[in-house]
């Protein structure tokens, strides 16, 4: 059914109603989560990448840059202050880590920033770690506010008979939805990307979808810019780009566009290209940052070729794709045991991380050439994993959210692509690479949440048509 978009519906401050009020709705909420937690005023939980970005944001705190300084007595003494064997927090493995100050590659560098900033209003300790926590609490009731107020602008676009009501109805449907699910509010709690993650891409998603209607260079080029952003906060973004590039552009070309400014709205092709323009210009300044650190030509840092091998391994397949730390652990006790860590430079602990992803990527490179015939199960099983759970609320959700996606085919096939093109990708990018516990996915909950309200209001919507009147 082709689809309808009323230009009332495209004033990108139509919903600000709705986003204020689910986000006035959504912040006690999760604020509360958080200082609720045993966890509020401690130091990141020691399992996790928690603690690797809170030192590169020390370090980036103390003016030395994304870097990290294991032997600092100041860094150490957070942890060593809760540090419980027995009965706490157990920071055995950050505090047996050794080194000088070394320049980080590994990590994207938003989160970083924003912990460095707050050590320079907060002094490092309980109360700032509690500030932090509730900052993340704040970039997840904004993202899933911004989440409500696009769902309801785009069924505030559709050709649905009482449109008002429908969209009053979508509305409250993704406020239930959002206060009844809790998995999300978990990763408030620790220093972690996610909060910050679906916060940006929220926004990545409700500017391309104005700037695909108006066709306006700035539009454009904030859309570029998002993207960039969300590169800097979670690495894995930069897999994002060829498909992303397929799926914008075909928004862009398919929208009924320029209903903002006729006859001033830049071309489909010509709106893509300055979309990758801001993208790359805002990504490349971190690009050539790693290759002046690192010495040599690695613009994504020298993780890759060893986080992939966490994927592409015998551990990995035996745990239906999840991602296993073991065959990087072998390597880097390997690596290490040829150096004193004690006595090692930053340059020699740089050239380490190089010669560990090189490894890697050789280990991969084989055991792919040895288990071509497993790779299909291996992707199927990554997806099945990733997707988890399937009981139970999280079952109902997702059931929900299949029946909008069938109800958009049915009603407007181009909102449709808007949201299940996030999930599309996040999903092809599992199944290539490795499944990790699900949080692939928060970032792109939003369009689940929406999907899901649409499910439940056209559910709403038909019963309504259906019964009998006198």
């Amino acid at each position: 059914m082709k689809s309808i978009w009323p230009k009332q519906a495209l004033r990108p401050f139509s919903s600000l109603l709705w986003f204020w009020v689910s986000f006035l709705f959504f912040l006690p909420l999760h604020v509360a989560a958080v200082v609720l937690d045993p966890w509020f005023m401690l130091p990141p939980k020691p399992i996790g990448d928690g603690p690797d970005y809170e030192a590169i944001g020390y370090g980036l705190s103390q003016g030395h840059g994304w870097s990290t300084s294991f032997s600092d007595p100041q860094w150490r003494r957070a942890y060593e202050a809760v540090q419980n064997d027995e009965t706490g927090p157990d920071y055995f493995v950050q505090l047996a880590r050794r080194g000088p100050v070394v320049a980080d590659t590994n990590r994207p560098p938003l989160l970083p920033w924003c912990i460095a900033t707050a050590y320079r209003f907060t002094p490092r300790g309980p109360i700032a770690f509690g500030c932090i926590r509730i900052g993340l609490a704040v970039c997840l009731s904004a993202g899933c506010a911004m989440a409500v107020a696009w769902g309801v602008a785009i069924a505030n676009s559709l050709n649905v008979g009482q449109s008002n009501c429908f969209a009053m109805s979508v509305g409250i449907s993704l406020i239930a939805i959002v206060y009844s699910e809790r998995n999300v509010r978990n990763y408030t709690t620790d220093f972690l990307t996610e909060p910050l993650a679906l916060f940006l891409t929220q926004a990545f998603l409700v500017v391309s979808w104005y700037g695909s209607k108006s066709r306006g260079w700035r539009w454009a080029a904030a859309s570029g810019a998002l993207f960039a952003s969300m590169y800097f906060c979670r690495g894995i973004f930069v897999l994002w780009t060829p498909l992303v590039i397929l799926w914008l552009g075909y928004l862009i070309a398919t929208a009924q566009g320029n209903e903002l400014g006729k006859g001033t709205g830049l071309s489909p092709a010509r709106w893509m290209v300055v979309f990758l323009l801001a993208f790359c210009f805002i990504a490349s300044a971190w690009w050539g940052r790693n290759c002046v650190v690192l010495g040599s030509f690695h613009p994504l840092g020298t993780k890759g070729g060893t986080t992939l091998l966490g994927g592409y391994c015998e551990e990995a397949y035996l745990a239906r794709g999840e991602w296993q730390f073991g065959p990087e652990k072998a390597i880097r006790l390997e690596l290490e045991s040829k150096i004193d860590l004690e006595t090692a430079t930053a340059a020699e602990l740089q050239n380490l991380e190089i010669e560990m992803g090189s490894v890697a990527t050789e280990q991969v490179k084989h055991w792919l050439s040895q288990n071509l015939n497993l790779l299909p199960a291996l992707a199927v099983n990554r997806v099945v994993t990733e997707w988890n759970p399937y009981g139970g609320k999280a079952l109902v959700l997702k059931l929900f959210a299949l029946w909008g996606c069938l109800w958009l085919f049915r009603c407007d096939r181009s909102a449709l692509v808007w949201l299940a093109g996030p999930l599309a990708i996040n999903t092809t990018l599992v199944a290539a690479t490795y499944s990790v516990g699900g949080r692939f996915l928060v970032p792109t909950y939003g369009c689940i949440y929406i999907l899901a309200a649409f499910g439940i209001s056209g559910t709403l919507d038909f019963l309504w048509r259906a019964w009998p009147r006198r």
